[in-house]
């Protein structure tokens, strides 16, 4: 079923059919009977997005051969007077807007939004081949880059300098920019200066104009639709923006960033250079300094600044900010163990038992780890911040009854355990005892007990034997750390040690949890 709302979106920012077709996956067939239904009737996606799919299909089919009920409804702007309007000193697309809505009060009529008074008048003005009227709509694009030339600080401990790299972004219509000082080139720093991009500006566009860095685009084949970056695909998907990258040896194709660079090159990187900034935090506050006082300086040829074209015509036509910004995420494949379990940074997160054995995607931001299966999301962990080995397990992932995954219950492991002896089933049963929920413990039960098939099951019960005691909780890495440095050789039974707890002072021989691989024993 075709995206009805995002073809008709982006057929209303002036995107062509060709490139609709690229971002939504539809044929231009489809394409061109959605928007030519649209067009005729005035139905907009503000309208619509409030239905179904199957109520839009609905709405559109009943409208087709009713052309009356909306031309009642909306009063058509004047637009052959509006355009030449537009050419005089001041006059703005947001006053003729507010003089239009004046207009349609005092006849009686529901005037248009302003998001769609000004798409019809673009294509107004385009169709009657008045460019040179406007080259832009207000909010529909922000063009970013690297500068060539690096800044640099100086670091307050060797004394060198030490050279970052200068982002840049403005806004197409009224070129109003920001810019941002990073360490590197590097995904996760792009990311965030587009974030804090958007933060600054309090609002998004419809795209985003991009080069093709490598950072963002992975290739971009001539006449072809460019491939992004995954992450930078994620970003824009999230908020809602679409990234389309310049074409190749195509500097025209963001000629205000091109040039803000340059500008930004000459107000803020030589403007600065002759200052001392001890580290990248204060580097920036410099930066955004310069950048207010750029955007702020009046125009040489034309009234007003950058500020004041953006805050008196590109503001309100800005998309808002979703209530929480996008987070900068790393990915990476895990498999789900016996006891339901993945495993990230040494430490592990529960997932549905039914996944046990299945091959699972992370996402990792630096607040939460988002476990997926075939696209699908199946659970949210926030990240663990303690000792390696710890656990987050959400009780509704475990099996509810003894009969699921019964060969790895509890039972098996005692019964292993037994094979071998009466101090290693100690360990293990008291093992079982450290955690909220058994399955935490398979992992560590299932690794002491291989350590009879590396060492051997003598030794390992000899080892349980001196581990339990000296220590009052025993996990893998203290049973391991006697094997490993052969202190089950040394204990001699006809020699009998002196017990120690914990906490006191160690006798030569035993030398206390720590010497036997046990940093954060209890």
């Amino acid at each position: 079923m075709p995206n009805y709302i995002k073809i008709i979106t982006l057929h209303e920012q002036g995107v062509s059919q060709r490139q609709i077709s690229k971002l939504t996956h539809t044929s231009r067939d489809v394409i061109r009977q959605i928007t030519r239904s649209a067009q005729q009737h005035q139905v907009t996606s503000e309208q619509l997005s409030s239905l179904t799919d199957k109520e839009i299909e609905k709405v559109l089919e009943v409208q087709f051969g009713d052309q009356k009920q909306p031309h009642q409804l909306y009063e058509m702007p004047d637009y052959d007077y509006y355009a030449r309007e537009l050419k005089k000193p001041g006059v703005t697309i947001m006053l003729l807007w507010e003089e239009y809505v004046q207009q349609c009060k005092k006849n009686g009529k529901v005037p248009y939004q302003k998001t769609q008074f000004a798409k019809y008048f673009h294509d107004h003005i385009t169709e009657n081949e008045f460019t040179d009227i406007i080259k832009h709509k207000p909010g529909e694009s922000i063009e970013v880059d690297w500068a060539g030339t690096r800044p640099y600080w100086t670091d307050p401990d060797t004394g060198e300098k030490v050279e970052g790299y200068l982002f840049v972004g403005v806004l197409s219509y009224s070129g109003y920019g920001y810019a941002e000082v990073t360490a590197d080139m590097k995904t996760e720093a792009w990311i965030n200066c587009h974030i804090h991009m958007f933060e600054y500006f309090d609002g998004l566009t419809r795209f985003l104009i991009p080069d093709n860095l490598k950072t963002g685009v992975i290739k971009h084949p001539k006449d072809e639709e460019a491939e992004l970056n995954k992450r930078y695909q994620e970003l824009g998907d999230y908020y809602g923006i679409a990234i389309l990258p310049g074409r190749v040896r195509h500097p025209k194709d963001k000629p205000l960033a091109e040039n803000l660079v340059g500008k930004y090159t000459t107000q803020i990187i030589a403007r600065l250079r002759n200052n001392k900034y001890f580290s990248l935090e204060e580097y920036n506050r410099a930066c955004l300094k310069e950048v207010k006082r750029v955007n702020e300086k009046p125009f040489q040829k034309k009234p007003g600044s950058r500020s004041e074209v953006f805050l008196s015509e590109e503001q309100d036509y800005m998309k808002p900010l979703p209530l929480y910004p996008y987070e900068f995420a790393s990915w990476k494949k895990a498999k789900v163990q016996k006891n339901a379990h993945i495993s990230y940074d040494k430490k592990y997160y529960s997932v549905p038992y039914e996944y046990i054995g299945q091959e699972v995607d992370l996402r990792i931001t630096r607040n939460t780890l988002t476990v997926y299966h075939q696209g699908a999301k199946l659970c949210v962990h926030n990240i663990l911040r303690t000792h390696n080995g710890a656990y987050s397990t959400n009780p509704e992932h475990m099996p509810k009854g003894s009969n699921a995954r019964q060969p790895w219950e509890k039972d098996r492991f005692i019964k292993w355990a037994n094979k071998i002896g009466i101090d290693t089933t100690t360990v293990i049963t008291n093992l079982f005892t450290q955690y909220s929920y058994e399955q935490q413990a398979y992992n560590g039960a299932k690794s002491i007990l291989l350590l009879a098939d590396k060492y051997s099951p003598e030794r390992l019960e000899k080892a349980c034997k001196i581990a339990l005691e000296n220590l009052s909780r025993v996990r893998f890495r203290d049973i391991n750390g006697i094997l490993k440095n052969n202190h089950d050789l040394e204990y001699q039974q006809n020699n009998p040690v002196v017990k120690v707890s914990d906490n006191s002072t160690p006798s030569p021989y035993l030398r206390g949890s720590k010497y036997y691989g046990g940093k954060n024993n209890g």
